[in-house]
């Protein structure tokens, strides 16, 4: 590999921008107003630089005006709506973050159309950090036994990086760990196909040792939701690359559809969901500590339909309004276990509507990168695999949430940077083939 084609000064200070910001914002207790407010203007100062040196503030894509919206809009009602001790404790915290990562998607997205060689780091940096997530993980996850062949394996793992955060000192939430490998695995298991029947051998073996880690920590995590994502997600990088795979996605989902209506839902939710034993409502399935959790949830939303209880509350609040008798007050929920109905609580439904309106272009793009016949080459492999990260991750999301805000929130970022990069590429280099085929 020739490191001086991926040089890009505009880019790598953006990014070392980035890296130096990023710990008072993921850490804000650790630093003074003064350093935080420094640090904005840091990441502020990161955009003037891109003005000057590439000509534009930001590359335009299709979700502008959503993503503005949630941002500039509804961020900061969800930190005025917050009662004052949990602003200070959640809310403040969390906005944070996002502000971090709205900061990291402009960079991705102004920058990575440019050149292909920038598409193809950001690229491997997604897998990378997908691994990055898997090792730490590896090391420091709170593990569950919910499956008992696995348990005598998670015992022997040490768990140097237990505590690490806050909120967290028991160790990583299974689940959480599970939802990130989500949004990265099907990505790199799409890409990793595409270069064994393109016949690029080491694009291909770098992709095994990529998926393995990744594979092996979800394996782990023994979450049923993760579970059941991973598998939607396989099906579709399976499947994608075909068109008969396709149409046979397609009628899968409308058999399930018709079908549906004459499943026991409890039933079925009752053998997908996963939680913890501790989470058990009164001696039931897991999914019945679900079903208390998503009615008081429920009534959140409808309390505070515009302007959400303040960004993640809900785990405190919920208590004291929508009291859940056979869930212990001191039991920490964490999140709605449903991520729309979570980005609702924190956002209002004016923020769910713009988050849902981000997804739902997003999916335009994805299925704009699909081949009209068969798979062949990068670009088709890409587009599946953002394709079979959306369902996959959606899927998990019906059961759980790695919410809003929540220190993995960047892994979401990312993916969603990826997709509307696809966007900023010039018509031209869309259809070139040597831009699309980075094996």
């Amino acid at each position: 590999m020739n490191f001086r084609r991926y040089w890009d000064t505009p880019f790598f200070v953006e990014l070392l921008l980035l890296a130096i910001t990023a710990p008072i914002f993921y850490f804000p207790s650790r630093f003074s107003s003064g350093e935080l407010v420094f640090t904005i203007g840091l990441l502020a100062a990161g955009w003037v630089w891109r003005r000057f040196t590439i000509g534009v503030w930001f590359r335009r894509t299709p979700a502008d005006w959503p993503i503005f919206f949630l941002f500039l809009v509804m961020l900061p009602i969800s930190i005025w709506a917050a009662p004052g001790p949990l602003r200070e404790q959640y809310s403040i915290p969390r906005a944070l973050i996002l502000v971090w990562n709205f900061f990291l998607f402009w960079t991705v997205v102004s920058h990575a159309g440019r050149r292909r060689e920038l598409f193809r780091l950001f690229v491997i940096g997604f897998g990378g950090i997908g691994v990055g997530i898997a090792l730490a993980a590896l090391f420091g996850t709170d593990w569950k036994t919910t499956i008992p062949a696995l348990q005598s394996i998670v015992a022997r793992i040490p768990s140097p990086l237990a505590g690490l955060f806050a909120d967290a000192e028991s160790g990583f939430n299974a689940n959480q760990v599970a939802g990130a490998l989500l949004y990265v695995l099907p990505v790199v298991l799409a890409l990793t196909l595409g270069a064994w029947r393109t016949q690029h051998r080491r694009t291909f073996l770098v992709g095994v040792a990529v998926i393995a880690p990744m594979l092996l920590v979800l394996a782990l995590s023994q979450s049923r939701s993760g579970y059941m994502g991973f598998i939607l997600a396989t099906a579709v990088v399976g499947l994608a690359p075909f068109r008969w795979g396709r149409w046979g996605l397609l009628i899968g989902g409308i058999v399930i559809l018709l079908v549906l209506p004459f499943v026991s839902i409890d039933g079925l939710l009752g053998v997908i969901a996963d939680a913890p034993p501790v989470e058990a409502v009164g001696g039931t399935s897991t999914f019945g500590f679900r079903q208390v959790v998503w009615e008081a949830a429920l009534y959140g939303i409808s309390d505070f339909s515009f302007t959400g209880m303040g960004l993640g509350t809900f785990r405190k609040i919920s208590f004291l309004l929508y009291p859940m008798v056979s869930i212990s007050p001191t039991y920490d929920i964490a999140h709605a276990h449903n991520f729309f109905l979570q980005s609702a609580l924190d956002f209002g439904l004016p923020g769910l509507i713009s988050l849902l309106s981000i997804y739902g272009l997003a999916l335009r793009l994805v299925f704009s990168l699909l081949p009209a016949t068969n798979a062949v080459g990068y670009r088709a492999f890409l587009g599946i695999g953002l394709l079979a990260a959306i369902i996959g991750q959606s899927a998990y999301s019906l059961l759980d949430a790695v919410s809003m805000g929540s220190k993995p929130n960047l892994i979401i970022s990312l993916l969603l940077a990826l997709i509307f990069a696809t966007a900023t590429i010039p018509r031209k280099q869309r259809g070139d083939a040597d831009f699309h085929d980075l094996g």
